[in-house]
């Protein structure tokens, strides 16, 4: 499946799609802040680096190190969406 478009036409395409690619809904927290961001998704071990993370703009001033988020993971896990921060 070739993803296309804007990060929100994108994050689109993986929920409607063809039902052979999964993608789970989940938390994570901010590893390393921009321009250089990583997350660590809850119970893993190594963090997802910033070639594999897309956020949106609106969530750019939380991406804060140590902020609980919530994201999308797609793509055999190659792809992690930041959704928005996470209140718990």
């Amino acid at each position: 499946m070739t993803l296309e478009g804007s990060g929100a036409s994108r994050l689109l395409q993986l929920f409607s799609g063809d039902n052979t690619h999964h993608t789970t809904i989940t938390t994570a927290v901010i590893r390393t802040p921009l321009p250089n961001l990583s997350v660590r998704i809850d119970g893993e071990t190594i963090d997802t680096p910033s070639q594999g993370i897309i956020y949106a703009d609106g969530v750019k001033d939380k991406l804060t190190v140590n902020t609980r988020v919530i994201v999308a993971i797609a793509n055999d896990g190659q792809l992690v969406y930041i959704l928005d921060k996470a209140v718990i």
